[in-house]
């Protein structure tokens, strides 16, 4: 059975400790060629520390992480695309989005959404630049420790292995609810202060046809408190 919900819990908290650690090594190995001129070996990591640094360390993942640890990964995605687009609407939000469009009930609904809001969330951490492939493998040796299973370990390895491709992300997009989660499923993925991340989730929402309010009201809505 694919979880979405524990792709979810290793993105939010595991690939960031990945990520720090080989930002940690990568340092190291910069300290050793600075005290030795003769190096040849840098520890690798830095680099790919970089690229995905921004992964889930803005204000908007925080309180999304929170409502992830209390809801799931998909209910709370749901419930941010739900919320923003019943406030758009003139009408009140909830707690928990009710079971239908933005959250599917069916088990071959769910891996549906799971899997396109996932690949929208690795997608946008690419958004500053790519990892090199020795890099990759350095982040793989870390991740494999995760506790997933290997069809959920497999997904999410070809996905952070593959080139971005927006027009995939933008592909899965197969109703106009599903195409503001996935918009919002990249928002809480990456820190949106920067340049090129800004550029990619304007590009995002043009591809998906979103109403210019409706993207700003899901912003709103992310960054309201916890």
């Amino acid at each position: 059975m694919f979880d979405a919900n524990k792709i979810f819990a290793a993105l939010q908290s595991e690939l960031p400790k990945a990520i720090s650690a080989m930002k940690t090594e990568g340092q190291a190995g910069v300290d050793r060629v600075k005290s030795d001129p003769d190096a040849k070996n840098i520890a690798l990591g830095a680099g790919a520390a970089g690229v995905l640094g921004g992964l889930l360390l803005s204000g908007v993942a925080g309180k999304f992480g929170r409502q992830a640890a209390t809801l799931g990964g998909l209910a709370a995605l749901g419930t941010l695309a739900y919320n923003a687009y019943q406030k758009h609407q003139g009408q009140a939000g909830s707690e928990t989005a009710p079971s239908g469009v933005f959250l599917p009930s069916s088990t071959q609904d769910q891996e549906a959404v799971g899997k396109a809001t996932i690949r929208a969330m690795i997608s946008a951490m690419k958004a500053d630049g790519q990892i090199e492939a020795a890099e990759k493998a350095k982040l793989f040796d870390h991740l494999a420790k995760i506790d997933l299973s290997d069809s959920e370990k497999a997904f999410l390895f070809d996905e952070l292995a593959k080139p971005l491709d927006i027009q995939q992300v933008v592909a899965d997009a197969t109703s106009p609810e599903l195409a503001l989660e996935i918009y919002a499923a990249s928002l809480v993925a990456i820190n949106t202060n920067g340049p090129a991340e800004k550029a990619y989730l304007a590009d995002l929402a043009t591809r998906l046809k979103l109403d210019t309010a409706l993207v700003a009201k899901l912003h709103d809505e992310a960054l309201l408190p916890a």
